[in-house]
C-alpha cells in the first residue's frame, strides 16, 4: 500500500515518510527532543504541571520543559495504578505520539511507570503498539501530504522481544486500516486479489487466487451469485502460513482456518441500501482486512501452527444480471437458500467457504474462525465499539475473549439461541437468507453454523460496527478504518500455538 506507516526500521509505504519505532535501553534518554513519562493518578509531578491541572487521569497529557531546558517532558496520565491494564499503556503511548508537536525524536518512558501490576512484557508490548497505532494516518488520496517531522520513537524497556511482537501486531492492524480506508473503486475484487499476491510475496506467505473457470470449479456458488452483477468479477483468495518445518514438522501442527468476508463494496444489490447508508460500505471487507493483517504478522512472530486464510471477494451491485429476490442458491454441501433480501449477501458468500474449510478434504482445518461485518443489528445491543462473538465451544470462547482483552479490543459473547431458527424457514428451500428484524445478529450466526462440519470447533466474529469509526478518534483508534479484530486474531493464534 502506498501509505506511510510507522515501523521497526522496515516500514511499508514511502520510507522517507515513515517513523522508525524501536526498543531502547532504560535510562539512556539523553538526546531525545521529547521524553514521555507515564504517571499514575496521584504520582508526584513538578509545580509547572500541577498548576496546569495534571492529576494522572488516563489519557491526560501535560508538557513541561526538562530540568536543563534542552528538551520537553510529556507527563502522560495512566489512571489509577490499581486498575491499570495493558490498554492503559497502549492509549498513553498513542496520546504521547500525537502530542509531540514539531519534535524529531521521542522517547517513551511509559513502560517503567511505578506501581502497576501489569507485567513488564505486557507493558512494553502495549507501548509499542500504541505508538504505531497512534501515528497512523491515511492520506493516500490527498493532493498535499504533509509529513510529520517526527522521525524516531524509542520505547525505553529491556523487553525487546515484547516490543518486536507489539510492532508486528500494530503494523498488521495498520495494514488492515489501509485496506478498509481505500476507496472501493481502487480496491475492487480483482485489485484486492492482485494486492494480496504482492503482500504474500513480501510477507512470505503462499497465495492462490481463484477466478473465472477455476472459481466456478470450487463450487462457491454463494460468492459467484453475489458477485455476478458487478463489472468487477469476484475472486476467492487463499493465503497460507506455514511454520518452519525444521522446528515444527508440518504433519504435527494445528491447522487453523481464518475466513474473512470481503465485500469490497455493498450497495445492497437489488434490495438497495438507503443513500445515507452507502458511504461507509467500502468497509464491508473489514473481516477480510483483519484476516490479511493477521496473516502478514505471523512470519515475524514465528508461531508453531499452520494458518489458512479463506477470502471470498465480491462487489454486491444491482444490474440486469443481479441476484433476484426469490432466487434459490444451491450451496457446496447440497443444501439450498432462498434469497429474500439481497442485502444479506455476506452470509450467502461465507456459507460455501465454511463448507470448504471444515468438510473432510485437503482444505479442512482443525479449527475455524470467521470474521465478518455481517449485521448492523448488533450495534443496538453492543454499541459501536464492541464486536459480537458466537461459538458453541466453551473453550474456544474463553480463548477468544481472553485474547481480545489482551489485544485491547472489546468483544461480547452472544448466544446461539435455537428457537431463533424459526425465522430462517423457507417455503421453497432449506432456509432463507433474510432473518427477522429482531434478533438478526443471532439468526445470521445460526445461518452460518449450518455450514460448519460436525466436530470442527468454530467461532463467528461479527464486527460490523467497530470495523469503521465515524465518531472521531479515541485512544489509539483513528477516524475511519480501525483494523478491528486483527490483534484479537493474532492473540488468539498465539494462545492456540502455546496450547498445541
Amino acid at each position: 500500500m502506498p501509505h506511510p506507516r510507522a515501523g521497526n526500521g522496515a516500514p511499508s509505504g514511502d520510507p522517507e515518510r515513515a517513523v522508525r519505532v524501536a526498543a531502547g535501553a532504560v535510562g539512556a534518554g539523553e538526546g531525545a527532543d521529547v521524553v514521555a513519562v507515564g504517571r499514575h493518578s496521584g504520582a508526584g509531578v513538578g509545580v509547572f504541571s500541577r498548576r496546569r491541572g495534571f492529576v494522572g487521569r488516563a489519557g491526560q497529557v501535560v508538557a513541561e520543559p526538562s530540568a536543563d531546558g534542552r528538551s520537553v517532558v510529556l507527563n502522560v496520565g495512566l489512571g489509577p495504578a490499581a486498575s491499570a491494564t495493558a490498554a492503559s499503556f497502549r492509549a498513553a503511548a498513542a496520546a504521547a505520539v500525537r502530542a509531540v508537536g514539531p519534535a524529531r525524536t521521542l522517547r517513551l518512558e511509559l513502560a517503567s511507570a511505578e506501581g502497576s501490576a501489569v507485567p513488564a512484557e505486557e507493558r512494553a508490548r502495549a507501548v509499542a503498539e500504541g505508538a504505531v497505532l497512534g501515528l497512523y494516518r491515511y492520506d493516500e488520496f490527498r493532493s498535499v501530504r504533509v509529513a510529520s517531522p517526527l522521525a524516531e520513537v524509542v520505547v525505553a524497556t529491556s523487553e525487546r522481544q515484547a516490543v518486536a511482537e507489539g510492532l508486528a501486531a500494530a503494523e498488521a492492524t495498520c495494514l488492515a486500516r489501509d485496506l478498509v480506508n481505500r476507496p472501493a473503486g481502487s480496491l475492487t475484487p480483482p485489485a484486492f486479489a492482485d494486492l494480496l499476491r504482492v503482500l504474500a510475496r513480501t510477507a512470505g506467505l503462499h497465495c492462490v487466487v481463484h477466478e473465472g473457470a477455476a472459481l466456478a470449479a470450487l463450487g462457491l456458488t454463494g460468492l459467484t451469485a453475489v458477485g455476478r452483477a458487478s463489472a468487477e468479477a469476484p475472486r476467492h483468495v487463499e493465503l497460507t502460513y506455514e511454520p518452519e518445518e525444521s522446528a515444527h514438522p508440518r504433519d504435527r501442527v494445528l491447522t487453523v482456518g481464518l475466513i474473512g468476508k470481503g465485500v469490497t463494496y455493498d450497495s445492497g444489490g437489488l434490495s438497495l441500501k438507503p443513500s445515507d447508508e452507502r458511504h461507509p460500505m467500502k468497509a464491508d471487507m473489514g473481516g477480510a482486512a483483519a484476516v490479511v493483517g493477521a496473516l502478514t504478522a505471523l512470519p515475524r512472530l514465528g508461531l508453531p501452527l499452520r494458518v489458512r486464510a479463506f477470502l471470498p471477494l465480491a462487489e454486491n451491485m444491482p444490474d440486469g444480471g443481479a441476484l433476484r429476490v426469490g432466487d434459490v442458491v444451491r450451496h457446496l454441501d447440497g443444501t439450498t437458500t432462498e434469497i429474500t433480501h439481497t442485502d444479506n449477501e455476506g452470509r450467502v458468500m461465507l456459507a460455501d467457504v465454511l463448507v470448504r474449510a471444515t468438510r473432510p478434504g485437503p482444505s479442512r482445518c482443525d479449527l475455524v474462525l470467521d470474521v465478518a461485518t455481517l449485521t448492523s443489528a448488533a450495534v443496538h445491543a453492543l454499541g459501536t465499539r464492541t464486536g459480537a462473538l458466537f461459538t458453541p465451544d466453551e473453550g474456544l470462547a474463553r480463548t477468544v475473549l481472553v485474547a481480545a482483552e489482551r489485544a485491547g479490543e472489546s468483544f461480547c459473547r452472544l448466544p446461539l439461541l435455537p428457537h431463533e431458527r424459526r425465522h430462517l424457514r423457507s417455503a421453497v428451500a432449506d432456509r432463507v437468507n433474510c432473518s427477522h428484524r429482531y434478533g438478526d445478529t443471532v439468526q445470521a450466526a445460526l445461518f452460518l453454523q449450518d455450514f460448519v462440519a460436525a466436530g470442527v470447533p468454530w467461532a463467528h466474529l461479527d464486527i460490523a460496527a467497530p470495523a469503521f469509526n465515524d465518531e472521531g478518534a479515541y485512544g489509539e483508534v483513528p477516524l475511519g478504518g480501525t483494523g478491528f479484530a486483527t490483534r484479537t486474531l493474532i492473540e488468539t493464534l498465539r494462545s492456540l500455538a502455546a496450547g498445541s
